[in-house]
This record gives C-alpha cells, sequence and structure tokens, in this order.
C-alpha cells in the first residue's frame, strides 16, 4: 500500500481538542508497538491523519504516529495539564471558602463506602473532591458535606451516569457539585443534590441547596479521616485545633 493510501487527503474535520479516548488510543500508539483496534476510534484517528499503517510488512495491522499525530498528542497533554490545574483551583478555591466558614475540610479523603452496582454488595472507595464537617462535639451537629467538582462537561454527565454519585450519600447529608459556568444547567442535575456555580471572577455561588439526608458516621470513616491530613489555607490554620 503507498503512502498516499494511507493517510486521509484531509484533516479538516478534525477537532481543535480531541476527545478524551482520541486522545488516549494515540497515547497507545505512542507508547506501544501500535497493534491496531480497527474500531471507530482508529477510523477518525486514520481520516484526520493522526496515524498511518506500519510500512513493515512483517508487522500485521500496526499503527504508528504521523507528525501531525504527535503535535496533536502534545496539544492533548497540555490541554489535559490545563483541565487538571482549573480543577486544582477550583477544588483549592471551594475548600478555602469552606475553612473560612469554620468546618473542617478535606481534599484527599479515601473512604470504603458499599458498592451497590454488583449483584453482591463490595466495598469500593470513594474520594469525593472535597469533604467538609462541621467543627463540633456532638455528632448530630457536624452536618457532614461532599462538594463535587467538575469542570467539563463530560464528566459531569459521566458522573451523573454512574453509580459513584449514589456513595456519596452514604458519608454526606448534603451533597453538592460544583461546575464551572456554562458547562451545564441546574436543571439537568438531579433534585436531591445542591448545585453551585463557579465562576473565576466572583468564585462560589449556591444556585440550589442540597436536600438533606440522614447519615451515619462509622469507624471507618472516622479512620479515613484519621489517615488524612485536614486541608489548611495556611500555615496557623484554626481547623487544626478544636
Amino acid at each position: 500500500m503507498s503512502a498516499s493510501a494511507k493517510r486521509p487527503s484531509s484533516t479538516h474535520e478534525r477537532p481543535s481538542v480531541l476527545p478524551r479516548r482520541h486522545g488516549t488510543r494515540l497515547r497507545h500508539y505512542w507508547r506501544s508497538h501500535g497493534w491496531a483496534c480497527h474500531d471507530n476510534i482508529d477510523i477518525d484517528l486514520l481520516r484526520w491523519g493522526l496515524i498511518e499503517e506500519a510500512e513493515d510488512n512483517a508487522l500485521a495491522s500496526c499503527f504508528r504516529l504521523t507528525d501531525t499525530g504527535r503535535a496533536a498528542l502534545g496539544d492533548t497533554v497540555v490541554h489535559n495539564r490545563g483541565t487538571r490545574s482549573r480543577h486544582a483551583q477550583v477544588v483549592d478555591g471551594v475548600a478555602r471558602h469552606l475553612a473560612g466558614l469554620g468546618r473542617l475540610v478535606f481534599t484527599e479523603l479515601s473512604v470504603h463506602t458499599v458498592d451497590s452496582t454488583t449483584d453482591k454488595a463490595r466495598w469500593a472507595p470513594c474520594k469525593p473532591d472535597v469533604f467538609s464537617l462541621t467543627r463540633s462535639l456532638r455528632p448530630d451537629h457536624l452536618a457532614p458535606q461532599v462538594h463535587e467538582i467538575k469542570v467539563r462537561r463530560s464528566d459531569l454527565l459521566g458522573e451523573l451516569r454512574s453509580a459513584k454519585i449514589e456513595r456519596y450519600r452514604e458519608l454526606a447529608a448534603e451533597v453538592y457539585f460544583v461546575i464551572v459556568e456554562g458547562i451545564a444547567t441546574v436543571e439537568e442535575i438531579p433534585a436531591e443534590y445542591g448545585v453551585i456555580l463557579w465562576r473565576a471572577e466572583h468564585g462560589y455561588t449556591i444556585a440550589r441547596a442540597a436536600q438533606r439526608h440522614d447519615y451515619q458516621l462509622e469507624t471507618r470513616h472516622w479512620m479515613a479521616m484519621a489517615r488524612a491530613r485536614p486541608f489548611s489555607a495556611d500555615e496557623d490554620s484554626i481547623q487544626l485545633s478544636f
């Protein structure tokens, strides 16, 4: 097969930012021997001129990146780093806001919760972006909250389709989705969850209060908090002491 037959003649349909699955596949071909998957993602990558078939006839159905593909992979890495950085900025902003209200805040908490998606219940790790408690010595005054941060629409919709959001309610009396303005409307998020709009200039705005649910923090929850380090807005954070 000639080189001209291997590459598509037009790349005008390629999006400026590759979809996540396409970027992942491109990274796979960069890191591996390029064994072809022969699915729609491969068709897109071929059509966009990002991959080509290997010229070595001894290798069956292998792809390698073109120069355009390498450039697109670099752009994807830069975009993903920017997205993660934006997510981290919003997490930090929400955590600082809650700490300023006097709450005890965790941004690296991992708790084993019950996964009910299988026929047989099993434990599964749950890692809320921001978990916080009222600083109180009375169990009925703790009012635990989960704030889940979403800066991309695809991540928000994927989480709403999964059963992961159900596990947040095991941890908290109230669960909020913090969404960057413009990625979704309040009505798209189920009514039992609160919605907070995050604007770069104005920060934290409650668009809809969360419904309050019953909760019961158990030993495993307290042990997870004991292993985690509370968020500290400054070196002398008052939340490190009661």
